[in-house]
C-alpha cells in the first residue's frame, strides 16, 4: 500500500491514452479546459469548501472524457485532475486482489496496475458497449493480470471462495445523495468478501444529503 504522498504522486502520473472513438452508444473525445474554465471551476469548489465539502481542482490542459450518446451527449467521467484526485484512497489502499466496479476510461485500472504490489484485478463493468469500445486496450495492456466480466455489480454474485483485498466502486454519473442507497447494499454485499472497500464521492454524496436532505 502507498503512503499518502505516494498516492498523490501516482495519481498525478495517471491520464487516460485512449484514442478518439465511438460506437452507437459511447463516444471517447479529447476536450480543451481554458484557464477561464479553470477559474470558474475552482471558484466554484472553493465555494463548495467553505460549505464543508472537498475541494475538488481541475487545472488548464487537454483532457479525455468519456460521453453518453443520445439526444443529449452526457459527459460521463473524464481524465481532469479533479477526477483524478477522487481516486486517492484508491491508490493509498489497492494491494493484492482488486475488485473495480466500472471500467469507463479506466483510469482507476490504470492506476492500480501501475502498484507492483496489485497482483490482480477484476473489474465489473454493466455496458457492453463500453467492454467493446475499450475492453481490448486494457486486456493486450495488462493480460492475465486483468479479469474484465459485463455485469450489473448491484446484481453480480463472486465466486463463492473469491476474497478480495479491496474494492472500489465507481458506478454512478454524478455525485449526489441518491448514490447512497447503492453504496449501503454494495457494503452489505461485500461486507464478507472484502476487507477494505471504497466508494467514488462517498463524502460529496454525504455532504449533500446533509444541506439537501
Amino acid at each position: 500500500m502507498r503512503n499518502w504522498k505516494e498516492s498523490r504522486k501516482a495519481c498525478s502520473k495517471i491520464k487516460s491514452n485512449l484514442p478518439e472513438c465511438n460506437n452507437s452508444v459511447w463516444a471517447i473525445e479529447k476536450f480543451d479546459v481554458s484557464k477561464e474554465d479553470s477559474k470558474w471551476f475552482n471558484l466554484q469548489e472553493s465555494i463548495s469548501g467553505m460549505q464543508g465539502g472537498s475541494v475538488r481542482e481541475v487545472r488548464p490542459g487537454q483532457y479525455t472524457r468519456l460521453v453518453r450518446k443520445g439526444g443529449f451527449n452526457t459527459t460521463v467521467m473524464s481524465d481532469t485532475t479533479a477526477e483524478i484526485e477522487d481516486l486517492l484512497p484508491l491508490a493509498q489502499n489497492a494491494k493484492g486482489e482488486v475488485l473495480i466496479a466500472g471500467l469507463g476510461l479506466g483510469v482507476a485500472l490504470d492506476l492500480v496496475m501501475s502498484d507492483k504490489e496489485v497482483k490482480h484485478v477484476t473489474v465489473i463493468e454493466i455496458s457492453k458497449e463500453i467492454i467493446d469500445l475499450v475492453g481490448d486496450h486494457f486486456k493486450e495492456r495488462y493480460g492475465n493480470r486483468l479479469t474484465l466480466i459485463n455485469a450489473d455489480i448491484l446484481e453480480w454474485k463472486a465466486p463463492k471462495d473469491k476474497h478480495y483485498d479491496y474494492c472500489w466502486f465507481d458506478i454512478w454519473d454524478n455525485i449526489c445523495s441518491d448514490n447512497l442507497k447503492d453504496m449501503t447494499k454494495l457494503k452489505r454485499k461485500y461486507a464478507k468478501k472484502a476487507k477494505h472497500k471504497g466508494f467514488w464521492a462517498e463524502t460529496e454524496c454525504l455532504r449533500a444529503k446533509r444541506m439537501w436532505g
